[in-house]
């Protein structure tokens, strides 16, 4: 009879050479590249919400 290893991952190979060189070009973008990317995104919705006040006010007669 032939021994079976029934715990091996085929999905999940751990020796998958592409597999690890794609998930290491994913994980290369780093700290500095999320914190533009954040700060980027809260200058957008800081103007967004600039320009809806701006908007509400004219409309109210304050401005």
């Amino acid at each position: 009879m032939s021994k079976k290893n029934d715990g091996y991952d085929w999905l999940n190979d751990p020796f998958d050479e592409k597999k690890a060189a794609a998930e290491r070009e994913q994980a290369h973008m780093g700290g500095g590249a999320k914190l533009g990317i954040g700060c980027g995104c809260l200058v957008v919705i800081l103007l967004v919400l600039v320009c809806l006040v701006l908007a509400l006010a004219a409309l109210a007669g304050v401005g």
